[in-house]
């Protein structure tokens, strides 16, 4: 007997909700592991393998069969123009994820509101021009319900209501609702709408990766508050509407993370929208806490205003940590806290040129929608990858005959001291570091500028913060 096999007969006789833990110790009752561990084998079968095919997550210790959740469930597939003008209904995205791209379409039942079966031709939607691969092929297949739809006098804009009448075997009701019945039940679905979205998003913010697969629409659809009462729009449509959220296929990630091919037309251009603010708020003073990522116990507290815009903020990071101010690119990134988690996602603001401005360049501090507690990341030279973590301390009114942005507090120096005049007897403060030579000798080679210059002038060396 096979893993799976084990599985599947523990889960036939499971008619509710399970702790993962519990299936677990059932299958290793029926087939016995000696691996050091046992149950890391049959939880990865449960998640990579069977959710969404045969079980559903309700959380990340309980699951449930789709046999006993799934039956009575409904969702809204809303008609296009081709698909009245063919009398057939597209199987994908359509029935996603309620129909696998794996499954056989003529293994479907589809049965009218009255319990009738209803034909499950299937023919190709539309017909490509050229032999496509399988895959594109399966996207245009679609169930022929031609004489259904003239019967029902089926029209664009009108919805095919679905109930999950059973998982094993797939059975699907379809009910026409005319379009100007869901108008008058607009205000009951855009709160089913507004559930799902915070359903799916709240998914997404505590997901591992910022990315959340279209099967996981199954699981959160069962924690809706009425998945078997009327329904909502179509979750894709949901998250195409939905501001926070994209269609990232197979599956949804956030709206700003973009691939490196889509961002290239934001080149020069501003990669968010600046939250309006009022001329008081322009004036409020934002004080933040910058520290080197990589060296805590370096760090500076700068104090700018809500008008001015990142390449000020740019301009004091570059001064007061001792950075070339008229070379290298830098840039901004925004941290959201993923749900309740204590990951991040990073929000690209965008980079600053100190000669030509960059993306980023005219962003100003208040329209960042910043609150005290935000967090930030600060890169500067994108070839050395310099990175600054910043925290936002404290938003206060601006002190009289004070300008800003300014440096109000610092971490204590703890110098370190050229070991070259140190051989001389003379204490001078190291400003450079060897990287060559400390890479070579497996320690910090510290150095003044004027030994940098007799004694490692071709080595590359950087400039040491304090």
């Amino acid at each position: 007997m096979t893993i799976k096999e084990a599985i599947e007969k523990v889960l036939s006789e499971v008619n509710g909700p399970i702790e993962v833990s519990e299936l677990v110790d059932r299958v290793l009752r029926i087939r016995p592991s000696s691996a050091r561990n046992p149950g890391a084998s049959i939880r990865q079968k449960l998640k990579q393998e069977l959710d969404g095919v045969s079980i559903a997550y309700l959380d990340r210790r309980r699951i449930v069969p789709l046999r006993v959740a799934a039956p009575g469930v409904r969702f809204r597939i809303p008609l296009s123009q081709r698909e009245v003008e063919r009398g057939a209904l597209l199987i994908h995205p359509s029935f996603d994820p309620w129909i696998g791209h794996w499954e056989d379409p003529m293994s479907i039942e589809l049965i009218d509101a009255q319990g009738r079966p209803l034909p499950t031709r299937v023919v190709n939607l539309f017909p490509p021009s050229r032999s496509p691969s399988e895959d594109l092929m399966q996207s245009h297949l679609a169930f022929d319900l031609s004489e259904w739809f003239r019967s029902k006098e089926a029209s664009c804009n009108d919805s095919i209501l679905v109930t999950i009448e059973s998982w094993e075997p797939k059975r699907f009701r379809l009910e026409l609702e005319p379009a100007e019945e869901r108008e008058r039940h607009r205000d009951e679905i855009e709160a089913k709408n507004r559930e799902l979205a915070d359903l799916i998003f709240d998914t997404l913010e505590n997901s591992v990766y910022e990315f959340i697969p279209i099967s996981s629409i199954i699981s959160i659809y069962l924690r809706l508050s009425d998945p078997r009462g009327y329904p909502g729009d179509h979750w894709m449509e949901v998250v195409k509407r939905d501001p926070r959220m994209e269609l990232s296929l197979p599956g949804i990630t956030y709206a700003e993370n973009l691939s490196l091919l889509e961002s290239i037309p934001l080149e020069g251009k501003p990669k968010i929208v600046e939250k309006r603010f009022s001329k008081e708020e322009g004036e409020r003073v934002y004080r933040f806490k910058v520290v080197f990522k990589h060296r805590k116990e370096v760090w500076r507290v700068i104090e700018i205003q809500g008008k001015q815009t990142l390449a000020d903020f740019d301009r004091i990071l570059r001064d007061v940590f001792g950075h070339d101010a008229f070379d290298h690119l830098s840039g901004f990134w925004k941290l959201i806290r993923r749900g309740n988690t204590k990951r991040y996602r990073r929000i690209d603001l965008g980079s600053i040129n100190p000669f030509e401005g960059g993306e980023a360049a005219d962003l100003r501090i208040a329209g960042l929608d910043l609150k005290i507690g935000d967090r930030m990341e600060y890169v500067y030279d994108f070839g050395d990858w310099i990175e600054h973590e910043i925290v936002l301390e404290e938003i206060k009114p601006p002190e009289p005959n004070v300008e800003y942005p300014r440096l109000v507090e610092r971490n204590r120096p703890r110098y370190k001291y050229c070991e070259h005049c140190r051989a001389k007897g003379k204490r001078m403060v190291a400003t450079y570091i060897c990287i060559e030579c400390s890479q070579e000798q497996g320690r910090e080679v510290m150095v003044c500028e004027e030994c940098l210059e007799e004694y490692h002038g071709d080595h590359y060396a950087e400039k040491y913060v304090y």
